[in-house]
C-alpha cells in the first residue's frame, strides 16, 4: 500500500471514530436527560405557556405605562411652551 491509501484509510477511521463518539455521547446525554428530568414534558410545556402569558402581560403593562408617560410628557411640554 502506498502512503496516500494509508492516509485515506486513517482519515476514514478517524471519521468513523468521531461519528461513533458523537452517537454514543448523544445517546448518553439523552439517557441522562430522561433519568434526571425534574418533571414530565407536558408539565414543562404548561409551565412555559404560563410563564409566556405572564411575560406577555408584563410587557403589555410596561408598554401601556410608557405610552401613558409619553402622553403626560407631551401635555407637560405643550403647557410649558404655551407659557
Amino acid at each position: 500500500m502506498n502512503n496516500a491509501m494509508r492516509r485515506n484509510i486513517r482519515g476514514i477511521r478517524d471519521m468513523l471514530n468521531l461519528l461513533m463518539g458523537l452517537i454514543i455521547g448523544g445517546l448518553a446525554g439523552f439517557a441522562a436527560m430522561l433519568l434526571l428530568a425534574p418533571q414530565s414534558g407536558q408539565k414543562t410545556r404548561v409551565q412555559i405557556g404560563q410563564k409566556s402569558i405572564e411575560l406577555q402581560d408584563r410587557a403589555a403593562d410596561t408598554f401601556n405605562d410608557l405610552v401613558a408617560l409619553a402622553h403626560f410628557d407631551d401635555r407637560e411640554i405643550l403647557t410649558e411652551t404655551r407659557r
